[in-house]
């Protein structure tokens, strides 16, 4: 196999290729982002009263008046950016404390998604197929990867929920952009998910933007359902995002059942 995505267990040293592919993760959503503020009515507000301001206690033009307009852009566009820089610090903060957050007891964890392929490849890894496994498919298959370079393109983090008695919170689930549509978000959505199922909880928590709709999509489909919606403020209302909780019950009598489901779904992406 030439193109393989191996999902693993958080080793130390990977928290350096984590922390820059989350960064990467994070600034793909950035330009919608500005669309969506730019066109808030919070925006449009600020434009009119502005706007009003210079024409009718300055007394100036109606023509120097309408400069509001970009300038407004080019703050709208400025706070979002350091918005995102904002979420992008705290992520790799938190990457960085990854072993005494994550790997400190045995009810938390934390995995990533590493792709082994050639050193030189011609085309885009979007418009290469990549076969995920587990770490277990991956050593008993003794695949020789001596040769390949490796890259880590998804983390996913589980953690025990201060909110919800015997709740988990499944958190940093992220995959690189090049490499998204390929079945590494489910393998590790799964891989957490079994994980919880293992350690008794009683359900699994999580948080999605109004932006990841294709990271939100996949948690409907592994059976989550929606618990409330929220918005979150980053630099007051002008810069804000939607948020979904989403849940995930676990269920004693089915049990066995999501065992054997969750292993399944990795098994498909042999």
């Amino acid at each position: 196999m030439s193109h393989i995505v191996v999902i693993r267990g958080y080793k130390p040293g990977d928290e350096l290729h984590c922390r820059d592919m989350i960064k990467d993760a994070i600034m793909t959503s950035f330009n919608s982002a500005f669309i969506a503020n730019l066109f808030k009515e919070v925006t449009f507000q600020l434009m009119i009263l502005c706007a009003a301001i210079m024409f009718i206690f300055f007394g100036l033009p109606f023509s120097v008046c309408l400069l509001v307009i970009p300038i407004v852009i080019f703050s709208t566009y400025a706070a979002t950016y350091l918005g995102f820089v904002m979420i992008a610090a705290a992520t790799n903060q938190e990457i960085t404390n990854v072993p005494r957050i994550y790997m400190s007891n045995a009810f938390s964890c934390f995995w990533v998604a590493e792709a082994f392929q050639p050193h030189l490849m011609m085309r885009s890894p979007k418009d290469y197929h990549y076969t995920v496994m587990t770490e277990q498919q991956f050593r008993e298959g003794n695949i020789d990867v001596s040769s390949q370079a490796r890259r880590i393109v998804g983390t996913v983090g589980l953690l025990k929920s201060y909110k919800v008695e015997k709740g988990a919170w499944i958190k940093r689930l992220f995959v690189e952009e090049k490499y998204r549509r390929k079945g590494i978000g489910s393998a590790l959505l799964s891989t957490a998910l079994q994980f919880a199922i293992d350690e008794g909880y009683s359900c699994a928590d999580l948080v999605t933007s109004e932006y990841a709709e294709g990271g939100r999509e996949l948690c409907f489909k592994k059976g989550f359902e929606l618990k409330q919606m929220y918005h979150k403020q980053i630099i007051g209302p002008m810069v804000s995002y939607l948020l979904y909780e989403l849940t995930y019950q676990i269920k004693e009598e089915n049990d066995y059942y999501s065992r054997g489901e969750t292993k399944n779904m990795l098994l498909k992406f042999q």
